[in-house]
């Protein structure tokens, strides 16, 4: 059995203007350097003994500091990188729904076929974040990992665990910055949501 501790990455620059960030590299934000310190004390409490992290800079940069806190190895796998949103990038949210009227909402209604133009589909990411999360719970066995990934990562593993449609008509299931708990035992499964918040 493996036990899983998913957290999204510290924030950045573009996180704190509400743009759309994707496959861009951002760094941390000071702000978000800051946060990554305090979720290390935070998390010391938990007895991790591995870091699994994407190496994109903002969740490798995340991890170091959490790392440094809590004493344990990192691992990266490219599999948990975030989703690339294509044309959307460096955009907010605000300003495509009024310069493309209907886009956003042509696009959530698909649900898991979501797609960003130019961008990766849902299932793309949960394919990969899958096989992710199938070559961890293989080659750390019997271990306590805390993962470091991003917003869909997470969300789109944990929603398809659930069984989940991803369309508007959803209830809000996740809360930000918080600590979500997972265990591998033949298959993965949720122990619990939103059991630690990090800001």
């Amino acid at each position: 059995m493996v036990k899983f501790g998913l957290i999204r990455h510290a924030r950045t620059r573009w996180n704190l203007e509400k743009k759309i960030q994707g496959k861009n590299n951002m760094p941390l934000s000071p702000e978000g350097i800051q946060e990554a310190g305090l979720w290390g004390e935070i998390l010391s409490k938990e007895k991790y003994n591995l870091i699994l992290a994407s190496p994109m800079i903002r969740a490798e940069q995340t991890s170091r500091i959490i790392s440094h806190k809590i004493n344990v190895d990192i691992k990266f796998d490219r599999d948990l990188r975030e989703q690339d949103f294509g044309a959307w990038e460096g955009r907010r949210i605000i300003d495509i729904r009024k310069q493309a009227p209907g886009e956003i909402e042509l696009q959530e209604s698909r649900g898991w076929k979501f797609c960003p133009p130019g961008g990766e589909s849902r299932i793309g990411v949960l394919k990969r974040v899958s096989r992710a999360m199938e070559k961890a719970a293989k080659n750390f066995n019997e271990k306590h990992v805390l993962v470091v990934a991003h917003n869909s990562v997470i969300k789109t593993l944990i929603y398809k665990i659930l069984g989940r449609t991803f369309t508007p008509d959803e209830a809000p299931l996740l809360k930000d910055y918080h600590l979500h708990e997972l265990v591998w035992d033949g298959k993965i499964q949720i122990e619990k949501l939103n059991s630690i918040t990090l800001l």
